[in-house]
């Protein structure tokens, strides 16, 4: 079990650097060709290495980056929007190459289908030992639907409705076995108990799934459940289905509102808020000093392509501020009502925060508010944000990852460990107990049979 006051960490990788400009640096290691995994599983190694409890990737289904509509000739100064692994395939190997670190995919519930995506998270599960989770998404980019054959994207709240029932589905189909269903009795020549196979049959009013799913139960029961949406309905699905929150947080303040939010409203649904891991995101440079940190960043900006920066500003922000003086303040923007709303406000609460300019804010945006730390600020930060009760960890990324990991690893977790504030060895086999998290009961056993699933009656 996790302590009270032991920071959660996950390590979110980017390839080459969360920093756009990362793979232009003098010293970026050169490759034969894109996507090299040998790359990727020696940052992994080094985040188990360093204990981490997991690595958490996200995943986008349309070229660009993340929610912006960025163009083509904006995308091509920069790795970030072009090519990305698929997350299923890129875990399974990281699970057979790693041995304790967890391994959370993304995956969207707009433009999948549910009874595969239960049976590839359960069999990642299978393969990692119990090591699996789902970034649970809605997606947002305006070109994932055409990509699926949709000209428009559905409406914010419709999608988390639909989002709602998809998940309902994939956690009712992980039930499908009961734990001790499987007898292997040679002397019977019984398998399994046909008694402890259970078909779902749910009908609601965007899905509909029979079941049950030809896996066995998951090691953890259900994989560990991440979501990162902050709008409202976001906020609900999360508060109502999450284990591990991600979210984009300007300031201490607003992380504490925001995370007693979200613990107000899981207790709301039943649920014991000390099992909804709440971790905000930061982005990093981390330097063997302070100066060293900030020349690392300072090069990677110096490296910043205007036209890249221009269009991301416009697009994150959902506003074309190409009209108003660069170094002029940023104007109000209105609040986006078809995409993301926390990149949105993210940005805009930074900017109004520190009195950017468009210019300093596009800056900002091309780094994704980054920030320089040591092993000293980097823990003086994760305490600060724990002891108030606005996070219980985070989730770290770095603007370079080749050269940020390591000293991450070697210098920020033994401070963390010196001070009390982070585990010494992971303390179960299982991402849930090196979480602190309970392992799900299947809905199906004892006298709990198929009642906690809803719809489930076919509709006239």
């Amino acid at each position: 079990m996790t302590k009270k006051n032991e920071a959660i960490l996950l390590f979110m990788p980017t390839y080459l650097g969360f920093h756009p400009m990362a793979w232009r640096q003098e010293d970026a290691p050169q490759r034969q060709g894109e996507l090299d995994f040998d790359h990727v599983l020696r940052q992994i190694r080094t985040a188990e290495r360093g204990k981490f409890h997991g690595a958490f990737f996200a995943d986008g289904i349309a070229i660009g980056m993340g929610p912006a509509d960025v163009s083509i000739e904006a995308l091509s100064r920069t790795p970030r929007g072009g090519t990305r692994w698929e997350p299923m395939t890129l875990l399974s190997a990281l699970a057979a190459s790693t041995k304790q670190i967890g391994l959370l995919g993304t995956i969207s519930t707009t433009y999948s289908q549910p009874y595969n995506v239960a049976r590839m998270l359960a069999s990642l599960d299978h393969i990692s030992g119990g090591r699996a989770g789902w970034n649970v998404v809605t997606s947002a980019h305006p070109k994932a639907g055409l990509n699926f054959g949709d000209e428009a994207l559905m409406d914010h709240s419709e999608r988390y409705a639909r989002s709602q029932e998809y998940f309902d589905i994939v956690a009712g189909l992980w039930d499908s076995w009961e734990d001790d269903a499987f007898l292997r009795d040679k002397a019977s020549g019984r398998y399994f108990d046909p008694e402890k196979l259970h078909a779902l049959d749910y009908y609601g009013e965007y899905l509909s799934c029979a079941g049950p799913l030809n896996i066995a139960r998951p090691p953890q029961g259900h994989p560990v459940i991440a979501q990162a949406g902050s709008s409202t309905p976001g906020r609900a699905f999360a508060a109502r289905n999450a284990d591990v929150i991600y979210t984009m947080q300007a300031a201490i303040q607003s992380a504490k509102e925001f995370y007693d939010d979200i613990k107000g409203q899981a207790a709301d649904q039943g649920r014991n808020p000390d099992h909804i891991k709440i971790l905000p995101a930061v982005i990093l440079s981390v330097g063997h000093s302070m100066a060293h940190a900030e020349d690392k960043l300072a090069a990677l900006d110096a490296l910043v392509d205007p036209v890249l920066g221009m269009d991301l500003l416009n697009n994150l922000i959902k506003a074309d501020l190409s009209a108003y003086p660069l170094d002029g303040p940023v104007p109000e923007v209105a609040e986006d009502q078809s995409g993301s709303r926390t990149t949105q406000k993210y940005f805009l609460d930074i900017a109004k925060r520190d009195n950017l300019t468009i210019r300093q804010l596009m800056q900002v945006v091309v780094r994704a508010s980054c920030i320089p730390g040591t092993a000293t600020s980097i823990a003086d930060r994760i305490e600060e944000w724990i002891e108030c009760g606005a996070a219980d960890g985070l989730n770290i990324q770095f603007a370079n990852d080749e050269d940020s990991i390591g000293i991450f690893v070697d210098e920020v977790i033994p401070e963390l460990q010196r001070r009390g504030l982070f585990r010494s060895e992971y303390q179960g086999k299982t991402l849930r107990e090196n979480l602190g998290l309970p392992r799900p009961t299947n809905r199906f056993s004892g006298n709990e049979a198929a009642a906690s699933l809803h719809p489930i009656a076919a509709p006239d």
